[in-house]
């Protein structure tokens, strides 16, 4: 505000000259930044926003199912650690037939190749023929990989008149299936938009729960296998091994071979 003259008895506004700023030196100019264009340029990253949409899809139907179905996602949830639960579902004939069983298996695919994918670009491993059918690859031997294994025990269960235990088997197959892919879906999560913390934490995460399902599931199919008279040890031993344990292990011996 101007100063305030006072003369005799009022008061006078005395006005102030304004500063001449036209001459002083711009903070734009005289510095070490070099303009990189006239125009400003819209700056892209190289994200792979695919994975973003295959995320946001799976939360999604992971939030439907768990507003539309959520008591029967906690019964496959307590299936996994009770027999109780386990053997109802397996009463329901709980398989991929089942929509949500379908849903969920699904998911399972989505993750796990998901997983596989986020670990091999952290190895920097290239898939053949571009990461596109590097994903189909995956996928198509998790189908096949599967597909065998229930056929198997469902012939099994048909020549040796197990029918029963097939199912039960079966049921428990596709429990461990869909959990696993429900506790995958925070870990590819966390791979694809945790940037602070570093890829291995999560990666070992993975790993140890994809190997805690794997151990639960054969003590599973242990279990049930011994509780019945009409099942052979012999053939539980065999089938157990050979579809199993083999191909555990052989992928265990390809990732540190090509790791």
């Amino acid at each position: 505000m101007p100063p305030l003259k006072q003369t005799t008895g009022m008061l006078i506004h005395q006005p102030v000259s304004a500063k001449d700023t036209s001459l002083t030196n711009s903070l734009f100019k005289d510095n070490l930044l070099v303009p990189a264009g006239p125009k400003p340029a819209i700056h892209y990253t190289n994200y792979d926003y695919a994975v973003s949409l295959v995320l946001f899809i799976s939360f999604v139907v992971f939030v439907w199912l768990y507003v539309s179905n959520r008591k029967r996602l906690n019964l496959l949830v307590k299936g996994f650690y009770t027999s109780k639960s386990s053997n109802q579902l397996s009463r329901d004939e709980y398989t991929a037939s089942n929509r949500m069983g379908l849903i969920l298996s699904l998911l399972f695919l989505l993750t796990i190749t998901l997983f596989v994918g986020q670990v091999s670009d952290y190895y920097g491993l290239v898939f053949p023929g571009g990461k596109v059918i590097g994903y189909g690859i995956i996928v198509l031997v998790l189908l096949l990989l599967y597909a065998v294994k229930i056929i198997t025990v469902q012939l099994s269960g048909f020549v040796f008149k197990t029918g029963k235990e097939t199912a039960e088997y079966v049921s428990t197959l596709f429990v461990f299936i869909n959990l696993l892919g429900l506790f995958m879906l925070p870990v590819v999560m966390c791979l694809a938009f945790f940037r602070q913390v570093s890829p291995t934490i999560f990666i070992y995460t993975g790993y140890a729960i994809i190997l805690g399902f794997v151990c639960i599931r054969l003590i599973r199919g242990i279990v049930i296998g011994f509780n019945s008279n009409r099942v052979s040890k012999f053939y539980l031993f065999l089938y157990l091994c050979t579809l199993e344990i083999i191909p555990f292990i052989l992928i265990v011996k390809l990732f540190i071979l090509y790791v």
